[in-house]
């Protein structure tokens, strides 16, 4: 019962710093769509926590409230990037198995899964992941397995993970070339530029872009 309680409240404060991204806090019960709500202790129980302010029936988060959601979306997000990129789990079992997941993840274990990956900007839906301490320069303690395509061997068969380009027209010319999150190629080359071969395809890249692409090898 008291596990279930948690997640309702986690699942809450999540619902609103989701809210929080679209702008639209304070927010109403009904337009968080919550298949299991708070009841009215639990909500009372956030108030006197200094977690939420609730007043008129909409709800907002406090900064504590915030930083406490925060750290549950990115551990969701993480568990997902996890789940989708290096386990491979299908859509249909994704955010289920990811719910699941973020809440037996502790700290440490959140900022070790974090390193593996490479330390993903966003989830595989394009939302933001909030970034850990591990991601704001401090020493990785666990090889990664996602890493920048400037790291990876030549010769071996890499899958794309994320592309963190701040140029759209450089990220557009990728995706016309082939060059997309989920792809897969042959590294055939890196001096004297990358040369990635995707299926009868092969594609020329510079240093600059190589080090935009995050990739795992095969």
């Amino acid at each position: 019962m008291e596990n279930h309680k948690e997640h309702t409240i986690d699942e809450f404060l999540e619902a609103l710093y989701k809210a929080g991204e679209d702008g639209r806090l304070p927010v109403d019960m009904n337009s968080l769509k919550l298949i299991n709500p708070p009841d009215e202790s639990e909500l009372e129980s956030l108030v006197k926590r200094g977690m939420i302010k609730s007043g008129n029936s909409v709800f907002d988060l406090t900064s504590s409230g915030q930083t406490a959601a925060e750290l549950l979306v990115r551990r969701h997000r993480l568990a997902e990037r996890l789940f989708s990129e290096i386990l491979e789990l299908d859509e249909s079992g994704l955010h289920t198995t990811s719910c699941s997941f973020e809440h037996v993840l502790d700290p440490a274990v959140t900022e070790s899964v974090c390193a593996i990956l490479g330390h993903p900007p966003t989830c595989p839906h394009g939302k933001r992941i909030p970034p850990g301490d591990c991601c704001r320069g401090v020493r990785r303690k666990v090889s990664p397995i996602v890493i920048p395509l400037v790291e990876f061997p030549a010769g071996k068969e890499a899958k794309i993970v994320f592309i963190t380009t701040p140029h759209h027209q450089r990220l557009a010319r990728l995706v016309n070339l082939g060059v997309v999150p989920g792809g897969r190629f042959m590294l055939m080359q890196k001096k004297p530029s990358y040369l990635l071969r995707l299926g009868s395809t092969e594609v020329a890249i510079d240093d600059s872009i190589a080090s935009e692409i995050f990739v795992r090898q095969i």
